[in-house]
């Protein structure tokens, strides 16, 4: 990684993070939440997806990743799942850090949310609708795979191939297959109680499949963010 380029927000000099800036002036914001993803997959595996997608995106087409947020909406359904924090605070909460990169020098912000439920997206709308108000900035709120639609290379899911596919390549240290191992998926309520929704992990998940899949992903990203900050200078 020593040779890779530097885009994540918290790690940057003052001069660093002003140059990417004047560069390509757009900010990535992965959200995600703290819940079970089977017995196999780290309780933060949406943040740290969204946060590693978009490392890639900026890495490849510019611009700085601010760092992952962890609260949203969620629910306490197993051990380990917070349940969440309240509408309005998630609201307020995705507004600010959006208004505030705006603040910081920032003409488009992307917000990411690897927790894949419509109130997530839409929070993320509100901050967007809030910084794009006067059209000097703009922004765009989306789960990782939206712009991926229909492509048989991309998918979402809970716990499952894809999203095990992802954290297999992004961070394989917090993947254990072997906690599942005699997991029982087929019947209820073995399946529900695996917390797996998708396509058996076991069977087809893998690095290949993640890796290809994050990169086609970053693509779109990074062609919206080219696309937003056009239009702005258009």
């Amino acid at each position: 990684m020593s040779t890779r380029v530097k885009v994540q927000y918290e790690e940057m000099f003052p001069r660093e993070l002003e140059e990417r800036i004047r560069k390509f002036p757009v900010a990535y914001v992965p959200v995600g939440s703290l819940e079970w993803h089977g017995r196999h997959l780290a309780l933060g595996n949406d943040t740290i997806k969204a946060h590693g997608i978009l490392v890639r995106t900026a890495q490849k087409y510019g611009g700085v990743v601010v760092p992952g947020t962890y609260w949203g909406h969620m629910a306490y359904w197993k051990p380990g799942c917070h349940p969440g924090l309240s509408v309005d605070l998630v609201d307020q909460l995705y507004t600010e850090i959006f208004k505030g990169l705006v603040i910081v020098g920032f003409k488009v912000v992307i917000g990411v949310t690897g927790h894949d439920v419509k109130e997530q997206v839409a929070s993320l709308q509100k901050a967007v609708e809030a910084i794009s108000a006067d059209g000097k900035a703009c922004g765009f709120a989306m789960m990782e795979g939206s712009l991926n639609e229909g492509d048989p290379n991309v998918g979402m899911d809970h716990a499952a191939k894809w999203e095990t596919s992802y954290l297999m390549v992004l961070r394989p240290d917090l993947v254990d297959m072997e906690r599942v191992r005699h997991e029982d998926l087929e019947s209820e309520p073995g399946g529900k109680e695996a917390g797996i929704e998708g396509m058996d992990p076991r069977v087809y998940a893998s690095k290949e499949v993640g890796e290809r899949a994050i990169e086609l992903m970053a693509d779109r990203i990074g062609q919206k963010a080219q696309e937003l900050v056009a239009s702005l200078q258009g």
